[in-house]
């Protein structure tokens, strides 16, 4: 019997080189598969924040948006469910994202003025993070976080967004094309933001947006 636990210890004594070596190795492997992961996450995150400004435009910025209605387009009745919100004497019908003013009996589609809020957006909102704070977009509106709802505010210079409503203008300055849109230029800008890799960045107002910001 003291033979045989001899013999037992003896090789266990002879296995332990091996084992250390192996233990060594597996954890190796491990640090090396961290560092990998690491080092992708920080590429995806350069990814996320590229941005290459095109001097031209290429597409239409209301590609995403096109199902929707054109802003000042006449619908005749409401649908059951709208919401109706009241800002500065005016009643907002709100629904799906779109707001509605009533005007000789019809309602017509409008952009909300800022300080209008609302419980909820559409699920394909956006979130946009800008070094002023976090906003949420919509079909050409801003919205920020306020007390359980969602408010509208002033556009956001350096905003990135996925798309514009339609009625835009490209216009051109020094050389670079814009599209001008209720009072608001942005650039198209290839960036890995979106899934399509082409995004709208707010870069500055024109006089028809300032006049209408003195105004309301």
């Amino acid at each position: 019997m003291r033979r045989f636990y001899f013999i037992l210890v003896l090789a266990f004594l002879m296995l332990v080189p091996n084992i250390q070596p192996e233990a060594s190795a597996q954890q190796d492997r491990k640090v090396r598969v961290a560092k990998r992961k690491v080092a992708k996450a920080k590429v995806r995150k350069r990814n996320r924040t590229r941005r290459v400004v095109r001097r031209r435009v290429t597409r239409r910025a209301h590609i995403r948006y096109a199902t929707l209605p054109r802003y000042g387009v006449v619908v005749t009745s409401m649908k059951a469910g709208t919401a109706v919100v009241k800002r500065n004497g005016v009643n907002y019908h709100y629904r799906k994202g779109l707001f509605y003013v009533k005007k000789a009996g019809k309602y017509v589609v409008v952009r909300p003025a800022r300080g209008v809020r609302v419980a909820t957006l559409p699920s394909t909102r956006i979130t946009v993070v800008v070094p002023t704070g976090t906003y949420y977009y919509y079909y050409g509106n801003y919205y920020t976080r306020s007390g359980g709802a969602y408010e509208v505010v002033e556009a956001p210079v350096g905003a990135m967004v996925n798309g514009l409503p339609d009625g835009y203008k490209v216009i051109q300055k020094a050389g670079i094309e814009y599209y001008s849109w209720g009072g608001e230029y942005y650039q198209e800008v290839e960036t890995d933001e979106f899934e399509d890799g082409v995004g709208y960045e707010l870069v500055a107002f024109n006089d028809v947006r300032q006049s209408q910001s003195e105004e309301g």
